[in-house]
């Protein structure tokens, strides 16, 4: 329990064993994902209410977590974009809007790189690190249970409207960095090309989004495109 709840247990290596458990996890369930998808479709709303108690669940602990331990303005607020993606998988399960799933998976593409590479997680006996695996895990599938229960797709058309939000975010990132000294959506401790000076460093971030957008809609349409020929 005292591993469970340390508030600084310290953080995994890329691609070290922590790493491959996490990683293993979320292939565990996308496999029970497309497997089951049968059963999905006839139980959509049980599983929607489910997996918004356990994303519910997850956030409580979290915030509750950082307020027992000592709150830092710096680190613990909702900015960083995968709780942003988060905060966006809740209101789509209550509402089922195609609008919020439209930005939620061009959001959540980044969810991809952190589960790749990822930087200050904790490790999986930890509250943190459990919380870190809930959050991108349903970060990383909720398009796909949209696709397989609604057949929801994504569109050029929704990847500018998502492009617009996210530049949004990224303001409210760098305003909250600058009254908090944190480091929201990696401005300050920069995980890749610590050499480049900002303002360079936001405007490559900002391109590679924009690349990273058109990159997962298109892997999205080839394979959906592949998916509705079978059937």
């Amino acid at each position: 329990m005292e591993t469970f709840l340390d508030p600084d247990p310290g953080f995994i290596p890329v691609f070290g064993r922590d790493h491959l458990v996490f990683v293993l996890g979320l292939l565990v369930v996308a496999t029970a994902l497309v497997a089951g998808r049968g059963w999905l479709r006839e139980h959509a709303t049980v599983v929607r209410r489910v997996v918004f108690g356990v994303l519910l669940v997850q956030q409580v602990a979290l915030y509750g977590f950082y307020a027992a331990t000592g709150w830092l303005w710096a680190e613990s607020l909702p900015v960083h974009i995968s709780r942003i993606s988060t905060i966006l998988a809740l209101v789509y399960l209550a509402t089922g809007s195609r609008r919020v799933m439209d930005v939620l998976f061009f959001f959540g593409l980044w969810a991809w790189a952190s589960f790749t590479y990822p930087q200050n997680v904790q490790p999986p006996t930890n509250l943190l690190g459990v919380s870190f695996w809930v959050n991108h895990v349903a970060t990383l599938l909720m398009p796909f249970f949209a696709v397989l229960t609604t057949r929801w797709r994504p569109t050029a058309r929704a990847l500018w409207r998502a492009y617009g939000w996210f530049l949004v975010y990224v303001a409210l990132a760098v305003a909250v960095n600058a009254l908090t000294g944190g480091n929201y959506f990696y401005q300050r401790e920069k995980p890749l090309l610590p050499m480049v000076p900002q303002p360079w460093y936001l405007l490559l971030s900002l391109l590679a989004a924009l690349a990273l957008f058109w990159l997962g809609y298109a892997v999205a349409r080839l394979v959906l495109r592949r998916l509705d020929s079978r059937g």
